[in-house]
């Protein structure tokens, strides 16, 4: 490696190093004096404008990162074309707010009037009882929690009113449609996808999901009444679904921001002594422990001695090792947080944070390998094997680029081929 080249990639490395620290300083909806003072100091010296507007983008903040300059008197600072892409994103962001909720508020209204209790999940939840409800929390779709009782009647009624539902992958499908993932398949109508939820957490969590729809708190959003989850269960199941897309190999600040500001404003509520136990209820208690490490080290959240001393399960080795060098820590958070020997997944989070697409997916073979585990009974584990292995028409159809049945037909034995997969030996 030349001179010139090590010169190149040092000054590519600190420019991330100040976009990451930039994003997030401003991944929040309120700041101390000393946190504004932070980022204008930081405004009279910033350059890497592209680098800093693809990581907002990436990592789904666009929005609050622009409302947050442009509140605290900056987006001059920014560069015009930079500038024009933010502010389109965050008119873009609050539109398809408004639109969501609408959507979610008239399907609320109807399963209600049938005696079904509804629930706001994740960022609609979250945009209405922590982001402030001004269109600042990006999302795609709208997630609802009912019972499970109540979930293939709310599916039927949502469908007399005009959305249509994915289609299961195969008719056998629906005889175990219940113990399938923790939604049932998504409801479009109007450019709105509704993601119709009946399980939080693994089958253990029944019971808490069941008592959390119980007492599910109101809250107002304009002049629509909207319930949500205690605070408490709503910060273990965003602690779920970060390890859900982790699974899958995506990673986006957004999530984190999330529980953050989730912990900012409810930590009174959560940060208990009641969490360690909470979280082995809901099979999480690993990726709790985890997660409030994040919080600690990265936005110097205080976690209390005693219940952080109470939530065990993890060790060191649980997560795969990714360490950042000392200049990269001590350039990403603030110097009185420090990162013990310990520290692996604050550590791994500020990788992850730094290059976007980096995660690693688990293989599709493991993935398979624990939604099977999940069903329990040895008939339904065969109903998706074989559900697996003789989707439907429409599905082969889609899944190998058909066009007509016949020729859809043909892939069927191409399918039994899987079976091999399954049990490892290929």
């Amino acid at each position: 490696m030349t001179d010139s080249t090590g010169e190149l990639l040092t000054e590519m490395n600190d420019e991330l190093l100040k976009s990451v620290q930039l994003l997030l300083l401003l991944s929040r909806t309120e700041f101390t004096i000393e946190e504004q003072r932070q980022i204008t100091d930081r405004f009279g010296s910033f350059s890497s404008w592209k680098l800093f507007v693809y990581l907002s983008v990436r990592h789904g903040v666009a929005a609050l990162v622009w409302q947050n300059i442009s509140d605290l008197g900056l987006a001059r600072k920014v560069p015009e074309t930079e500038r024009t892409l933010l502010e389109g994103l965050r008119f873009k962001s609050i539109a398809r707010v408004a639109w969501i909720s609408e959507t979610a508020a008239g399907v609320c209204a109807l399963l209600e009037k049938e005696g079904i209790r509804v629930v706001l999940l994740k960022g609609l939840a979250l945009e209405h009882s922590v982001y402030g409800s001004r269109g600042l929390r990006q999302m795609s779709d709208a997630d609802l929690l009912v019972s499970p009782s109540d979930a293939l009647r709310a599916r039927d009624l949502m469908i007399r009113e005009g959305f249509v539902s994915m289609p299961l992958k195969s008719p056998l499908y629906k005889h175990i449609i219940l113990d399938i993932g923790n939604h049932l398949p998504e409801l479009h109508r109007g450019g709105v996808s509704v993601d119709l939820h009946y399980r939080l957490f693994g089958p253990e969590g029944e019971a808490m999901v069941a008592r959390a729809i119980a007492e599910a708190e109101t809250i107002i959003a304009g002049s629509e009444n909207f319930r949500v989850l205690p605070p408490m269960t709503a910060f273990l199941a965003l602690v779920g679904h970060i390890y859900k897309h982790e699974v899958k190999g995506e990673f986006q600040l957004r999530l984190w921001v999330d529980i953050y500001l989730l912990l900012n404003k409810f930590g009174d509520s959560i940060l208990t002594d009641s969490l360690p136990a909470a979280a082995k209820e809901a099979g999480l208690t690993s990726g709790t422990r985890t997660v409030l490490e994040v919080m600690e080290q990265v936005w110097g959240i205080k976690i209390p001695v005693e219940m952080r001393a109470g939530i065990g399960g993890w060790s060191s080795g649980s997560d795969s090792e990714v360490r950042l060098t000392g200049e990269e820590k001590d350039s990403v958070v603030n110097s009185d947080r420090h990162f013990g020997s310990d520290s692996v997944r604050a550590g791994r989070f500020l990788h992850d944070l730094m290059h976007p697409g980096s995660v690693v997916p688990v293989s599709q073979r493991e993935f398979y390998i624990r939604n099977l585990k999940n069903l329990g009974s040895t008939g339904k584990k065969l109903i998706f094997i074989l559900g697996d292995l003789f989707p439907s028409i429409g599905f082969m159809k889609q899944r190998y680029g058909c066009r007509t049945a016949a020729r859809a037909f043909l892939f069927y034995p191409h399918r039994l081929g899987k079976l091999a997969w399954i049990l490892g030996l290929r």
